[in-house]
């Protein structure tokens, strides 16, 4: 008499963990529930490395691509559906028409990368940079419809890595103008001597 209810309270138990686990399986598989859990990231588009802009003479590049706005809260989302880039207003899928660059280059360093102080930049060869873009789909290259440097400027920084002593600089203010750019294509930025001698070609991608 007492095994009975007992044995129909452990079938209803089996029933009950039955009917949840295969409730579950539904759940996770309906379309809204697949795939909740999304592995988010920050994204900015940078350019970095070094340059021998002389025999003797090497520098630093720290180039960052803009708008602000564009890339504030600007996101990777990787699912299973794949990965997107997305912001506060929903997916992003092309690059703003028109985008700026803007680099420094700091010097002069040694092979090591650690500054030089009381020496300074050649003004001639600073000013006389070349800059040019394009952009990079797979192992394809165009150009940029419209790019121009805008502004040049020298001034001192603080070079954290060498006791805060002053390191001279250089900052370039550029500008580039395109339509239906898709967010994944790289940006490719090249830096040439006055004399038209490449020194550098970086890219910049999400």
């Amino acid at each position: 008499m007492l095994y009975y209810p007992g044995g129909v309270a452990f079938l209803r138990i089996r029933s009950t963990v039955r009917f949840f686990l295969l409730a579950t399986s539904f759940l996770l598989l309906a379309p809204g529930f697949a795939g909740t859990k999304e592995k988010m990231q920050l994204r900015a588009m940078r350019f970095g490395g070094s340059v021998q802009l002389d025999e003797n003479l090497h520098a630093l590049l720290l180039g960052i691509v803009g708008p602000p706005e564009f890339f504030r809260n600007l996101r990777s989302v990787d699912s299973f559906r794949g990965s997107t880039f997305e912001n506060d207003q929903g997916e992003v899928h092309f690059f703003p028409e028109r985008m700026t660059i803007t680099l420094r280059i700091l010097g002069p360093v040694a092979p090591s990368g650690k500054s030089i102080p009381a020496r300074k930049l050649n003004h001639d060869l600073m000013e006389g940079l070349r800059f040019k873009v394009q952009w990079k789909r797979g192992m394809k290259m165009r150009s940029v419809k419209e790019f121009r440097l805008l502004a040049v400027s020298e001034s001192n920084f603080a070079d954290l890595d060498n006791f805060g002593l002053p390191i001279d600089g250089w900052t370039y203010e550029m500008v580039l103008e395109d339509s239906e750019v898709p967010v994944t294509d790289h940006l490719i930025l090249y830096v040439s001597s006055p004399k038209n001698k490449l020194l550098a070609r970086m890219s910049a991608y999400l």
